[in-house]
């Protein structure tokens, strides 16, 4: 057989557009939500094997182009091969795992995180064949950089596939719960700092301060001035007064008059924040393990789908609900301070009743210990 006459780079400038073609189709449907679910059967494979094991792949055959782009000689023929392979492999697995992973079976927590890992993933991959050059004079103006940089996002997104199909979902689940515990002591903390007065004049400031006036720092409010900058025109005191959401009138600390509901408020939070510890030790950590080695035979009930769904829901809620009380104290509403801690109370109780019970529906330490927390609770 004659040897091919092909010309490389117009080999590769074709399988460069059928593979962009490919994966943006991939990536938006999986964006708008309209990438189809293949219902399960007992010889379904494990959807987190799947996502886990092309993730791998994907990582060293990312590594292997990175380097033939970056290297030379520039070889076409090595980048179209490894093109191929990735979509006739790698992609398709990836697909397949979003494919095979209904809420009802593996809880709508890890259904949305191996959508969006592969959607980012897809994304970014298409910013990498962005930069593979097509032809001999774009060989020599690579973008090393760049392209590290960029295989270098790829792989963060890809290493969490394999720790999540390590780990399963109580590994990850466990590691949203704690940060989210941090961020409502982090919260509490502000507001504690506030209720006394102890917040220096800046504090609350920078914390709130939007892209557009990072570069003010310290404000004199008398003279209008940074500290060694002049405020420009276009974000002066007099604009500033009548922007919406203008951080500069926030109080720097609690009039007398909303300190007893900033007490009441700080007392709700903290219960809640103790919560985070019980739910993570006896809910999350022994929820029905879902990781890559697991059967179906020994997936978790519809009904322990929902109440883990519902449990996370409620407790990553927490955040946003204090962010909001805080922001109606620091505008002294009183009434609104009033309905957000209602609110709040609400969502806990709402937790609770969804794991009051074990997993296996008995009673156990956490129900004793809950039943305890709700009595506290309505003292508030």
């Amino acid at each position: 057989m004659p040897p091919s006459t092909a010309d490389p780079f117009e080999t590769l400038r074709t399988t460069l557009v059928s593979t962009k073609a490919l994966i943006s189709r991939f990536e938006s449907q999986i964006q708008i939500g309209s990438l189809p679910l293949t219902p399960l059967d007992p010889s379904s494979p494990n959807a987190l094997a799947l996502f886990s094991d092309a993730g791998a792949v994907l990582k060293a055959q990312t590594t292997k182009l990175s380097l033939l782009v970056l290297n030379k000689p520039f070889c076409p023929k090595e980048i179209t091969f490894i093109l191929k392979a990735l979509c006739n492999e790698c992609i398709p697995a990836l697909v397949s795992a979003c494919q095979l992973c209904p809420r009802i079976s593996y809880t709508n927590f890890l259904h949305r995180i191996i959508r969006s890992t592969v959607g980012s993933s897809f994304k970014l991959y298409l910013g990498i064949l962005d930069e593979i050059p097509v032809d001999k004079a774009g060989a020599e103006r690579i973008q090393r950089q760049k392209t590290l940089n960029s295989t270098g996002m790829l792989w963060e997104s890809l290493d969490f596939m394999t720790k999540l199909g390590k780990e399963g979902i109580t590994g990850v689940a466990a590691g949203k719960i704690e940060g989210n515990a941090s961020l409502l002591k982090d919260a509490i903390e502000e507001l504690e700092e506030w209720e006394t007065g102890e917040v220096e004049s800046n504090d609350i400031i920078e914390k709130k301060l939007p892209p557009e006036w990072q570069e003010v720092q310290t404000i004199d409010r008398k003279a209008g001035r940074t500290a060694g900058i002049e405020l420009n025109e276009d974000i002066g005191t007099n604009n500033l007064s009548k922007m919406e959401g203008n951080p500069f009138d926030l109080p720097q600390a609690a009039d007398a008059s909303v300190q007893p509901i900033t007490k009441k408020v700080i007392k709700a939070l903290k219960l809640v924040v103790l919560l985070y510890p019980p739910i993570l030790k006896r809910r999350v950590r022994r929820f029905p393990e879902i990781d890559a080695t697991t059967n179906q035979e020994a997936f978790p009930t519809k009904e322990q789908v929902e109440n883990f769904d519902c449990m996370l829901l409620e407790c990553q809620s927490w955040t946003d609900i204090a962010d909001e009380i805080a922001e109606a104290l620091y505008m002294h509403d009183e009434d609104d301070v009033e309905r957000i801690l209602k609110a709040l109370k609400g969502s806990a109780r709402k937790c609770i009743g969804h794991v009051l019970m074990s997993w296996d529906g008995k009673e156990d330490e956490f129900t004793a210990w809950a039943d305890k927390w709700l009595v506290k609770l309505d003292e508030i």
